[in-house]
C-alpha cells in the first residue's frame, strides 16, 4: 500500500469515528456536519505534518550532502542519505494506539 493510500485510510477512518459518535436525530445534522468537518481538518493537519517534517529532513540532508568538500567521498554523502532515509521511515511510521 501506497503512503497516499494509507494517508487517506487514516482520513477516511477520522471522518468515520466522527460520524460513528453523532447522534441520529435529525435536529443534530448541523452539529454531526460540524463534526465530520472538524475531523477531516484535523486528520489534513497531521497528514500535512508529516509531509512538512519530511520535506525538513530531505532538505537538511541535501545541504549537508551540497557542503562536502571535494575531498570528502561519494562514500560520506551516501552515509548522510541512508541516514536521511532512515530518519523519514521512522518518521513516517504510524503511531500506536492503545
Amino acid at each position: 500500500m501506497t503512503n497516499k493510500d494509507q494517508r487517506y485510510i487514516r482520513i477516511a477512518q477520522a471522518c468515520l469515528r466522527a460520524i460513528n459518535e453523532t447522534s441520529t436525530d435529525k435536529d443534530a445534522l448541523q452539529e454531526n456536519i460540524r463534526k465530520v468537518y472538524e475531523a477531516i481538518d484535523i486528520a489534513f493537519k497531521k497528514e500535512f505534518l508529516i509531509i512538512e517534517q519530511n520535506a525538513g529532513i530531505a532538505e537538511s540532508a541535501l545541504k549537508k550532502i551540497s557542503e562536502l568538500s571535494a575531498r570528502e567521498s561519494v562514500s560520506e554523502a551516501k552515509t548522510i542519505a541512508s541516514s536521511a532515509l532512515e530518519a523519514l521511515q521512522q518518521a513516517n511510521q504510524p503511531a500506536k494506539h492503545h
